[in-house]
């Protein structure tokens, strides 16, 4: 009863938040008392079917499936096998530098489309690739424009979506969605409250699957060889003073002969903005944090005022440091040049000390370097600022979105609704030693705690204080939101030696890198890149005011966007000079920056 009244709470806060974002329109009815939402037509014992759009007049909550069904497991329809083969033609962003595919396998041929295939008989056609950013960013826009847009592809930000949906180039997802989405993937997007929803929406209709990603996405730590450390005597550095002595140090020593510090290649950022607020690897967030500067995000001062975080003094003292790393020859010469993934490689082949990143940057994000070195000893760490303040800026609740083509079949957009089912449910059990960045639309849905929830409780199993089989189905810490936590529970041994003590910190001399090693990856990102997060508490969060583009900004975002984006890069090679941070600051806001401030702040009015 408790399960649905919440349901019941979340179903009708659901509706009323979806018919304020929409603008237009009356709010679709509350559910009834004990039973799923219905149209205040049909409550009425009429015919009219749902608005377009109006998921919640037919959301099913997650709390009102069976008692006894189990998320992800009992959920036939979440799950089906078509009766013959359903093709689902995408676009895909692909790391042209991964090289944990094995010979002969290709991006829509590999361990996951394979399952897909003899499982639920839906076979992917990958129709084109891009290997970066900007690459794919560029295609996704093409598409767009010459309304040929795929059966589905994943847009990098909201502005695709938005720019997608208006030129009426995308399904209504919401009765598929809630017909097909799994008891696991609806408690996911539960835990959102409406924002899962809204993400989703563009004017009203939920036209794609958004992203949901654990909260430790958009926190940026930095990475460090450890064992180099102790080699030379260092301490840990804590401040962004310190961590330049250290790669000044790993440099002189001949332990990263060309740069210690990697960057960013072409088409990347160096900083998450509000539109990307997370997973920005080989960025410099952590560096920005620790001069308390929030590029990227809409913020306001003590006043309450509204301003931009990147034009400010804190963000050109952090510029200053990263300049001076620059001409040190610290960082990659080539910062934001390079398109062969030079920054990864470095990393990987143990010639680069020092990177930046979220937790999974460890782990998943370079498990080369440990298959080349398994001594490699990496840790994460905070950066603090010199008042030894650890200031973090924190994402959305995702980025990106699954867009799925109006023209899709019926039994297609069925499919697109089934991948990520399978995603969500079978992640863990596939050999992520092949990158699980290979799984077809791979658009990510996981509770905003699960790596912190992961860190604790199988912490628990290694310190002796709970067992592995606890955690299994049936077992009574079996959570099912949860879903990797039963294959971990019980992999645990593949990779961590029972000699460990888990009262000191993981080193990669306390794991069996290759016996397991795509769980050795995703071990080494939860105990090693998830723990500054999941141990220590952060002295601010800060949140952008907005995290989405709205009506009237795009005349002048691209403007700014660009200006900004080249100019940084600019001041931290040197190109151009800090001394003309003032006049940065003066182009922003006149050619846009302040029409976008008074938009943005009239809108959160």
């Amino acid at each position: 009863m408790k399960k649905k009244i919440i349901a019941m709470i979340l179903a009708s806060a659901m509706a009323l938040s979806l018919a304020a974002c929409a603008g237009t329109g009356s709010a679709p009815a509350a559910p009834a008392a004990g039973g799923d939402a219905a149209p205040a037509a049909e409550a009425e014992g009429g015919d009219a079917a749902p608005a377009a759009g109006d998921i919640q007049a037919i959301w099913k909550a997650a709390a009102d499936e069976a008692d006894d069904a189990v998320p992800g497991e009992n959920d036939d329809r979440a799950f089906k096998k078509f009766d013959h083969v359903v093709e689902v033609h995408y676009g895909y962003q692909i790391d042209p530098v991964d090289t944990t595919l094995p010979e002969g396998d290709t991006v829509d041929n590999n361990q996951y489309t394979r399952y897909l295939l003899e499982n639920f008989n839906i076979k992917m056609v990958c129709d084109w690739t891009a290997g970066n950013n900007s690459d794919f960013a560029q295609k996704v826009s093409l598409a767009i424009a010459s309304n040929s847009l795929p059966d589905a592809v994943i847009a990098p930000n909201r502005n695709y979506l938005v720019q997608a949906a208006r030129a009426d180039e995308l399904a209504d997802l919401s009765t598929v969605f809630n017909d097909y989405a799994s008891k696991q993937v609806k408690q996911i997007v539960e835990t959102t409250g409406t924002r899962a929803f809204e993400n989703g929406s563009v004017d009203g209709t939920f036209v794609a699957l958004p992203n949901i990603t654990v909260d430790t996405d958009g926190v940026y730590i930095y990475f460090i060889r450890q064992d180099w450390l102790d080699q030379l005597g260092i301490e840990v550095p804590k401040t962004a003073a310190e961590l330049g002595a250290a790669a000044k140090a790993f440099k002189e020593a001949g332990l990263s002969p060309d740069y210690a510090i990697a960057g960013i290649d072409a088409g990347g950022r160096t900083y998450s903005n509000f539109l990307n607020s997370s997973n920005n690897g080989y960025g410099f967030d952590a560096l920005y944090q620790a001069f308390n500067a929030t590029p990227g995000y809409f913020l306001r001062d003590e006043n309450g005022e509204l301003y931009w975080g990147t034009t400010t003094d804190e963000m050109k003292a952090a510029l200053e440091c990263l300049h001076q790393w620059y001409a040190d020859g610290l960082i990659n010469p080539e910062i934001g040049v390079t398109t062969n993934g030079d920054n990864a490689n470095g990393v990987k082949n143990g010639t680069c000390g020092i990177f930046m990143g979220p937790w999974w940057s460890l782990g998943y994000g370079n498990g080369d370097s440990f298959r080349n070195d398994p001594n490699a000893d990496w840790q994460a760490y905070p950066l603090y600022t010199e008042d030894g303040e650890w200031n973090i800026h924190m994402k959305d609740i995702g980025t990106t979105y699954t867009m799925v083509n109006k023209n899709a079949s019926d039994e297609v957009k069925e499919a697109i609704v089934i991948i990520n089912n399978v995603l969500v449910r079978d992640e863990s059990i596939f050999d992520t030693s092949v990158a699980i960045a290979w799984y077809p639309l791979r658009n990510t849905m996981a509770a905003a705690d699960e790596c912190e929830y992961e860190y604790e409780n199988l912490m628990s199993i290694l310190a002796g204080e709970a067992t592995a089989d606890e955690y299994q189905i049936g077992g009574d810490k079996f959570n099912g939101l949860y879903k990797n936590t039963a294959n971990d529970a019980a992999t645990l041994r593949d990779v961590i030696s029972e000699d460990y003590d888990p009262a000191n910190i993981l080193h990669v001399t306390d794991c069996d890198v290759m016996t397991n090693n795509g769980q050795f990856n995703r071990f080494y990102a939860i105990f090693v890149g998830d723990r500054p997060y999941a141990t220590i508490e952060p002295n601010k969060k800060i949140y952008s005011e907005l995290y989405y583009t709205i009506d009237g900004m795009e005349t002048y975002w691209t403007t700014i966007s660009d200006l900004e984006d080249a100019e940084i890069l600019k001041f931290i090679t040197g190109a151009r000079s800090l001394d003309e941070w003032d006049q940065f600051c003066k182009d922003w806001h006149v050619q846009g920056g302040d029409q976008v401030l008074e938009l943005v702040n009239e809108f959160l009015k």
